[in-house]
């Protein structure tokens, strides 16, 4: 142990040899707000209120103290629209994703974006090798149970995401485009329709400070949004928004009214919708999970609350209700793969969540974030438009946590919690921390879920959990080194399906706030004597694979 401690030590000592000569401790590096000078806080209040600024000449805020660009810097209710989907980096190893740039009244155009891709291999014995096979076998795509959001996935081992952005427009007015996809199309063997998302979404975004302090901004156009986020600029480590993710064609209109210099109101609405249907006589293969002729088109009416608590420690308080509803009868046509459910005959489906969270929003003493919600189904697995815990449509919801039987039909419960804690700007506070040097970055994250009530008797009564933590040491502006566990228990009626999950890993980079990553990662799984994948990947326990080697490249801009 004395040996190790010394060795840590030394790295310690490295490392700060390099933040010295960077000397960021003396000037601060370029994209920092100036200096702030000394004031005298009597001299302060006997100062008369200055008149309002008008419309066109109101300065943006200064950026806090620390502040590297890309972190988050406004305070809302919900994940911003501009936030990318794309997978969560360990540690933070790499600064954020969009950089918050001043707006003018001029025209802009922006061109920015995401791109991660993974090369990922599971390895296996063969049983009877022959003098011409190797025992050792390199199979891809690995067969696990980790799937992006969902009840058994932990975003252990990262995945793949390439998302383009256009911006046009100016302080009060912008356009934005998005076009995306999960599956790179020549990094694969096949090609499959569902991962190309083509425009995936597009939409304007007008913002109107209407006085010094109200200012509203409306959304309209073809987005998603996300409420009930863990992460600081996405879902969480386990990738599932708590409260909910409505997205389709529709608005969100947003107001902020500060109350005080540090408090604001904040209120959202909005409306959404998925109006592309399938025709009749078309939909999915066995290799396509779209859409199919007897879903109907669904809205999503939303509303939100809250306060946003400013300073050095910021506070989002929110409270939460969405409605997810279908009234279509043009397509009750009886879908024969669900012998259980007569489509021909169907209710109208609805899913109403209630929901609540708390966000600390990054500083020195962390990034945490807490949420919960209450989901009411009827006949959800004829739903769209809405993403509830990681479920992107009424079948996928239906089939990992309210059973089929009864299509769908009853209550959940879901909460979670996430706390990622950077020592380096712990240790230096109260003098600003810019990322430039050594820093190790603890996470400790989990999520419990309880099917309250439902139709399937082998889902009624069932509760879920998981929970894992991860350590991140930046010890050299070009390397860190990550380590994370996690431990799954998806099924409380038969606790053989749970299992551990152990992935170590080594990022590289160009620099300490570098935009890129290149992480080399091992990922080993313990399963349960009854493990097995979920929906739409339902993999036996005999069709898993244990063992995992990925190298995971990535970069924004």
């Amino acid at each position: 142990m004395r040996r190790l401690s010394e060795l840590l030590a030394l790295v310690w000592a490295l490392g700060a040899i390099v933040t010295e000569r960077a000397a960021f401790a003396q000037a601060p590096p370029p994209n920092a707000p100036p200096a702030e000078s000394p004031a005298n806080p009597s001299a302060k209040e006997e100062k008369p209120s200055p008149p309002p600024t008008p419309r066109a000449q109101i300065p943006p805020a200064l950026p806090p103290k620390g502040y590297i660009p890309g972190s988050r810097r406004s305070i809302g209710l919900g994940l911003s629209p501009f936030a990318p989907s794309g997978p969560t980096l360990p540690g933070g190893a790499t600064i954020p994703f969009s950089v918050p740039a001043e707006e003018s009244s001029e025209f802009t155009f922006k061109f920015s974006g995401f791109m991660s891709a993974a090369l990922r291999l599971s390895m296996d014995e063969r049983e009877r090798a022959t003098p011409r096979q190797f025992e050792t076998t390199l199979l891809a795509p690995p067969q696990t149970p980790d799937l992006y959001g969902a009840v058994r996935g932990t975003n252990a081992p990262q995945g793949s995401w390439v998302e383009l952005r256009f911006d046009y427009g100016n302080a009060y007015v912008k356009a934005v485009v998005k076009l995306s996809t999960w599956k790179p199309s020549a990094g694969e063997t096949w090609r499959e329709t569902t991962s190309q998302n083509f425009l995936n979404e597009a939409f304007l975004l007008f913002t109107a400070p209407v006085t010094s302090d109200l200012t509203l901004n409306w959304t309209v156009g073809v987005f998603r949004n996300a409420y009930g986020s863990l992460g600081q600029y996405g879902a969480g480590q386990y990738n599932a928004a708590i409260v909910g993710s409505p997205f389709g064609v529709g608005e969100t209109l947003s107001a902020k009214y500060k109350l005080s210099s540090s408090l604001s109101l904040i209120a959202e609405h909005g409306l959404m919708g998925r109006f592309g249907k399938v025709p009749l006589g078309g939909g999915p293969n066995v290799y396509d999970h779209d859409a199919n002729p007897s879903r109907p088109s669904a809205l999503v009416h939303h509303a939100h609350v809250g306060l946003g608590i400013e300073g050095d420690v910021p506070f989002v308080l929110g409270l939460h209700y969405l409605h997810n509803f279908a009234q279509d009868e043009r397509d009750q046509i009886d879908d024969p793969k669900t012998p259980f459910l007569d489509e021909g005959l169907r209710p109208d489906p609805k899913m109403t969540v209630l929901g609540a969270d708390v966000r600390m929003i990054n500083n020195h003493l962390g990034n945490f974030a807490v949420a919960a919600s209450y989901a009411d189904a009827s006949y959800a697995h004829l739903l769209t438009g809405m993403n509830y815990y990681g479920a992107d449509t009424g079948e996928l919801l239906t089939k990992r946590l309210l059973g089929q039987q009864g299509g769908g039909t009853g209550k959940l419960l879901i909460a979670g919690f996430e706390y990622n804690f950077s020592w380096a700007k712990f240790l230096w506070h109260p003098t600003a921390f810019w990322g430039e040097g050594p820093d190790l970055i603890t996470s400790v994250f989990a999520n419990v879920g309880t099917v309250i009530e439902s139709r399937d008797p082998s889902f009624d009564g069932r509760t879920l959990y998981k929970l894992g933590a991860e350590a991140t040491y930046r010890f050299f502006w070009w390397l860190a080194i990550s380590g994370r566990y996690d431990y799954v228990s998806p099924n409380s009626q038969d606790r053989e399906e749970s299992f551990h999950v152990l992935s170590p890993k080594l990022v590289f980079r160009s620099n300490w706030n570098s935009h890129e990553h290149v992480t080399l990662s091992y990922t080993r799984w313990f399963y349960g004597a009854h493990t097995h994948g979920e929906a739409p990947n339902d993999f036996t326990r005999e069709e898993l694979d244990n063992q995992m080697l990925a190298l995971t490249f990535g970069m924004w801009w």
